[in-house]
């Protein structure tokens, strides 16, 4: 089904509008220069468009998890805005940030499974997801264990998944469970796209976004590999990221897995697509794909005239402030100098 002009004008209109309240390198170097949680949750909800996380907020003393969790529901409460919208016109883009949701809250859970604090957060889920997800949260949350996280997700399509994915085997790790969830979230957007969009440059561009953050997640185990294990590491490991879902042609792939050096892998990334948005500096590979990643993004919604990747740009652009904000926080809740905690930002501007 193909959007009318005035559905795909609204679209685009509310997704560039939503991304020019994003936070400037100002807004950045200012709460960086907070000296408390509680000055920068003031910044925040005075000078920014944060303001409206913060209406059902008691005017009290924040503490960092409760800022976080504010946060993060405020995120979350945008991408459920735009899911409504786009389902009320009779789109179905929707049905690849439910199970974007559904993914994120499972991995969520896992990193808590040694904790007794599942983090705040997820107590803040706006209802949009609520109701559309197929997770029961409450036996989630209470996990403290690998089975109790698989018996908390009884019943569901990733329970088949996981189980299938260790068949019996492989120790269980969060890395693991986090290659087997992607994969799937990948392999299943592109299967929707291709299904909804049968042709055309519409097409072609979101099965580019969620191609790039699939390559992006295989560079960096590439790279891991290289750097910890050297030119002989084996991929057929739970912490090697593989995935069908790609654009990059079989021999560039083959090429990047015979690098013999971490080196070797950014200098034949370079003469791939993603060249162009590699930055130059000495920096962990993570900041390098993230880097990359905005970068993408920022030009997607810029220039796309498709309402689609407009609103799937936007979202990625959304996620990397949101963990800049919370890189802040947490740097502010470590007393480390503002000019420390710049370094942690990710900015499409970086070298």
């Amino acid at each position: 089904m193909n959007f009318s002009d005035l559905s795909q004008n609204a679209v685009l209109a509310k997704a560039r509008a939503m991304y020019a309240g994003t936070l400037t390198n100002e807004n950045y170097v200012d709460l960086a220069n907070c000296r408390t949680i509680n000055e920068a949750a003031n910044y925040l909800k005075g000078r920014t468009s944060y303001s409206e996380a913060f209406v059902s907020v008691p005017n009290v003393k924040i503490h960092r998890a409760r800022l976080e969790a504010v946060l993060k529901r405020y995120m979350l409460s945008r991408i459920a805005s735009l899911c409504s919208f786009e389902k009320a016109i009779g789109q179905n883009l929707y049905e690849i940030l439910l199970l974007r949701n559904d993914v994120d809250c499972i991995i969520t859970c896992a990193d808590y499974l040694d904790s007794d604090n599942i983090g705040e957060y997820l107590l803040f889920v706006p209802d949009f997801f609520k109701e559309h997800s197929e997770l029961t949260m409450l036996p989630l949350e209470r996990a403290r264990n690998f089975d109790e996280l698989l018996s908390g997700l009884h019943g569901t399509r990733y329970e088949s998944i996981i189980k299938k994915a260790m068949n019996g085997k492989t120790e269980f790790s969060v890395q693991l469970l986090e290659n087997v969830l992607y994969n799937y979230l990948y392999t299943e957007a592109s299967s929707i796209i291709c299904e909804k969009y049968k042709k055309g440059k519409k097409r072609d561009e979101l099965l580019d976004f969620f191609r790039m953050r699939s390559d992006m997640k295989t560079i960096e185990s590439i790279y891991r590999l290289k750097k910890y294990y050297g030119s002989g590491s084996d991929i057929h490991t739970g912490s090697f990221f593989n995935s069908g879902i790609t654009s990059f042609s079989e021999k560039e792939l083959a090429s990047l897995l015979a690098a013999s050096s971490p080196d070797e892998v950014l200098e034949l990334l370079k003469k791939t697509r993603y060249g162009k948005y590699l930055p130059a500096g000495d920096m962990v590979i993570e900041r390098k794909t993230a880097i990359m990643q905005l970068r993408i993004n920022e030009k997607q919604l810029r220039y796309s005239t498709h309402p689609e990747t407009v609103f799937l740009s936007y979202i990625g652009i959304m996620e990397n402030e949101m963990q800049n904000v919370t890189h802040i926080i947490e740097g502010i809740r470590y007393s480390l100098p503002p000019e420390e905690i710049m370094k942690y930002l990710i900015k499409s501007d970086d070298k």
